[in-house]
Parts: C-alpha cells; structure tokens; sequence
C-alpha cells in the first residue's frame, strides 16, 4: 500500500492514511487502499478495534480534485468514483468492531465523511471541519447520511454546508461531531484510555450495540420495542453471557477483558510533514 498503511498492534487494528504530503486526499488508489485495510482489520479476529489516523499535520483535505476532473467525462466512470467513497462509509459503519477517528489539523469535505462514519471521534484541539464542497457547485450528498443521521440535525448540516463554514474542535463538539478533545500533547493518554474501555467490552456485545442502533434508524417506537425484546433475549441465552454474569458476581474479570499493550505512539505526525 502507497496512499494507507496498515498495522496490529496488540489487537488493535491501526489505519493510516499516509499520504500527508498531498493532504491525504482522496483519490481511487486511497479509497481502495482504505478499503483493504478495513477488511485486512475487520477479517482479523484477533483484532478487537480499528483506529483510524493520519500521519501528518491534516487529517484529510476531502477529495482529489484531478480525480474528480478525471471521472467526469464518462457515467460508469463517475458511478464508480462515487461508489468507492459511498461504499467505504457504509463499511466503516457498518462494521461489527467498534471504529476510533483520531485526528488532528484540518478535515474537509470528504474527510469529514471519513470521521462521521466512525463510532467515536477523538480530535486535538487545533482540529477544524469544513464542509466546503457548494464552493466548487457541489454538495455533500454521500457524506450526509453519516452526518446528519448520526451527528447533527438536518437544519444545522444545511447551515454548515451553504456557508461551508469552518469549525474549531470545541464548536465540532458542541454539535457532536466530536466526541472528545484534547491538547496535543494529551492526544495520545486520552485515546489511549479510550481504547483501554473498548477492550473491556464484550467484542459480540459491541457488535450486537452497533447493529441495533443501526436498525433503530429506520424504526417506529412499536419497532425498537419488539427488536429491544429479540436481541436482549438472544444475548441472555448466550453461555459467554452467563459466564460473565458468574465472573462479576465471584469478583473476578469475563473472559474478553483484554490489555492493549501497544508497541508504537497513536499519534504520528511525521517529522518530513511539518511546515
């Protein structure tokens, strides 16, 4: 791989976009590169969360403009330009282990894609967002779904998107794009400690977590009722359930209960990449 490295360390599969020189823009090479290193993480059982990062002083500047240029002449061209990106949202949503975006510098356009797909967000409080795609007359379409369904309310994405506004990390915070902001030199110890609660949970219980707040997109009240009933009562039938029940009760730990002992810095910004 030349756009995204890929690596696991101690049960954490970490995903690098690695093309800092260039802004990590994307391009077909990145997003198919991208989307390797997902299913390389999401295959590998020993693998137990996914962190996705960069490794220069931006995350990512959105789309390769000369990629777009280069599509646009031809439908089946375009159709698949659009479906790499659109595609590797929904299989970063949608998969069954739990995603971290560790970011920090700028994330535009497409970037933003990137990190609202994921399931948590992690940022450097030098960190900034804009979606400013209707400045070259187009518009976030395949980056909403993940945004507004999942971040912010559908009125607050439109004022974002017709002023392509730029947000600081504390104002992405404040309307949920963020999870949780940290100086620089703190980046590393919070997500660290973030990563250190995931492998506690229970790896089929995550997964289970993230398919029902999937379904729960697109239910009525009625809906979420009968699927809240069916999942609890596939999970208490469970043997690895009541063994940890039994676990908690004698004061001992479950069997999933694991340590990151990571052998390499989360937060890597190359020395050849600073200004």
């Amino acid at each position: 791989m030349g756009f995204v490295d890929y690596q696991a360390d101690s049960g954490l599969g970490i995903i690098t976009l690695a093309d800092s020189r260039n802004g990590n823009r994307l391009n077909r090479e990145s997003l198919t590169e991208l989307s390797q290193a997902f299913n390389k993480a999401i295959m590998h059982d020993e693998i137990r969360s996914i962190l996705l990062r960069s490794n220069g002083k931006n995350f990512s500047l959105g789309m390769d403009l000369n990629f777009l240029q280069s599509v646009r002449g031809d439908k089946s061209t375009s159709v698949e330009a659009v479906s790499l990106y659109t595609d590797l949202l929904l299989k970063i949503f949608e998969s069954p282990k739990p995603v971290i975006a560790l970011i920090y510098g700028d994330v535009k356009a497409g970037g933003t894609g990137l990190v609202a797909a994921c399931d948590i967000v992690i940022a450097s409080d030098d960190t900034t967002f804009e979606l400013s795609e209707i400045l070259l007359g187009l518009i976030p379409a395949n980056v909403l779904p993940f945004l507004f369904s999942l971040r912010i309310p559908p009125q607050k994405a439109r004022y974002l998107i017709m002023t392509a506004k730029r947000l600081t990390a504390e104002e992405a915070r404040a309307l949920n794009m963020i999870d949780e902001v940290y100086p620089l030199a703190e980046l590393e110890k919070g997500t660290k400690a973030v990563i250190k609660s995931l492998f506690r949970a229970a790896p089929f219980a995550v997964a289970a977590t993230k398919d029902f707040t999937r379904k729960l997109l697109s239910t009525t009240i009625d809906e979420a009722c009968n699927l809240a009933r069916d999942t609890l009562l596939e999970l208490i039938t469970r043997d690895d359930v009541s063994d940890g029940i039994q676990a908690f009760n004698e004061g001992s730990t479950p069997a999933w209960f694991a340590k990151c002992k990571l052998s390499t810095p989360l937060v890597r910004i190359d020395e050849d990449t600073k200004e």
